[in-house]
């Protein structure tokens, strides 16, 4: 049973939601288009990213006849079930579109598991005719881009969402975002898993000095960026984990409380502890350790759902039983409906947020965890996103493409 609302809530649902009122440290979510345009420019800028590339270097790139992908025919129990590698013919691009050639793709549990069964955001992929890519995040180079692409030149290294475990992908140009010095696995992390955790402390959060937060598997992708942005926010951090290697790991990223809990009680660490409550919870996990951690708020304390990982594997029905509670019992009626998908869509595509964890890598002061388990070519994705489920993972896991 899930104890009575003491606290307000921030729901969301794997990809954090991101309210409209910033952080200092946060671009505004208001900012006209032109404005974000010029903030984005200026972010490049300070990366020291070229564009000096001729555009007739396309006609230099030369293109096998056929390229492969892992392709989904219809929507299934696993991904393991329904992937199929494909022999697929080089589409034309269109105008402002980029063709890009793939070096490394992330594995990301709950999209890869909720795209492959047909659910929530990708209920649609239920109904397909044709099928559908299988893939999030990935870094790759322009080999080829439409005449009206002004972003990006050929032979730039990108990162995009989207279609990822393949050798070749499509994307608009605008979607696509720039990285130095190299497409990398680092690069590959920071896509989706640092710019959310980026937004669940920062702006959903609301992270401030001497606030205590609670992150939940501290050591995975996004949780080990959690730490590190409540960290630069000044917090006081409380960190779970399920071994003495993760917990190590938090050790060196600063965690002020690690809690194993796999042999400590977490429940019985935050009464002893912080009587009081925590003012912040960033859930990657769900099930119990969800209904610890919220139990667990201080009065107008805040909760951001990022993910739900323990409830991947098995039964969702507690997590909508979640979902439709808070929606019809807490003033954040506004969270509901239709801007829950306004802001899935806009954590995928605000590249100017990216770039400003990009840009925390770049100057060194940020550690990216990639998992140290090697994955490579498009064979051996299925055992990568088993892998990634097992529970085992440090950071994320990175299956090298090309």
């Amino acid at each position: 049973m899930i104890p009575a609302l003491k606290s307000s809530i921030i729901w969301r649902s794997f990809l954090v939601c991101l309210l409209s009122r910033p952080s200092q440290s946060f671009i505004s979510t208001k900012l006209l288009p032109s404005e974000r345009l010029k903030y984005f420019h200026n972010i490049q800028k300070r990366l020291q990213i070229s564009c000096t590339r001729a555009n007739s270097e396309s006609s230099n790139i030369k293109l096998p006849n056929t390229y492969r992908a892992l392709w989904a025919d219809k929507a299934g129990s696993s991904f393991r079930e329904v992937v199929v590698l494909r022999e697929k013919e080089f589409p034309q691009i269109s105008s402002d579109e980029v063709l890009i050639e793939v070096k490394y793709a992330g594995v990301n549990g709950g999209c890869e598991t909720f795209r492959a069964r047909g659910e929530h955001w990708f209920a649609r992929n239920r109904e397909s005719a044709v099928g559908f890519p299988l893939g999030a995040e990935g870094v790759g180079k322009v080999v080829q881009k439409g005449k009206d692409v002004a972003e990006v030149e050929v032979g730039d290294s990108v990162a995009f969402v989207g279609g990822a475990f393949s050798e070749y992908v499509v994307h608009k140009s605008e979607s696509v975002v720039k990285v130095v010095p190299a497409a990398n696995p680092e690069a590959v992390a920071c896509r989706i898993s640092g710019l959310t955790a980026y937004g669940a402390v920062l702006d959903a959060g609301r992270a401030a000095p001497r606030q205590t937060i609670l992150i939940t598997a501290a050591a995975g992708a996004a949780g080990s960026f959690a730490v590190q942005f409540a960290k630069q926010a000044g917090c006081n951090v409380i960190g779970t984990c399920s071994s003495k290697e993760k917990a190590q790991v938090l050790c060196k990223l600063g965690c002020d409380h690690i809690i194993n809990y796999k042999t400590r009680n977490l429940d019985e660490f935050l009464r002893s502890k912080f009587p009081e409550g925590v003012d912040l919870v960033i859930e990657h996990v769900g099930g119990q350790m969800f209904r610890t951690a919220f139990s667990h708020l201080k009065p107008g304390g805040r909760l951001v759902l990022v993910g739900y990982i323990s409830e991947v594997c098995v039964s969702l029905t507690v997590f909508f039983s979640y979902r439709n509670y808070f929606f019809h019992h807490t003033n954040q009626s506004c969270l509901a409906g239709k801007r829950y998908w306004e802001f899935k869509r806009y954590i995928f595509h605000q590249n100017c947020l990216f770039l400003q964890v990009f840009e925390q890598l770049g100057a060194d002061s940020l550690k990216v965890l990639v998992d140290s388990k090697h994955f490579e070519g498009l064979e051996n994705i299925a055992d990568a996103v088993d892998h990634m489920l097992s529970g085992k993972t440090v950071g994320k896991v990175v299956v090298k493409i090309s």
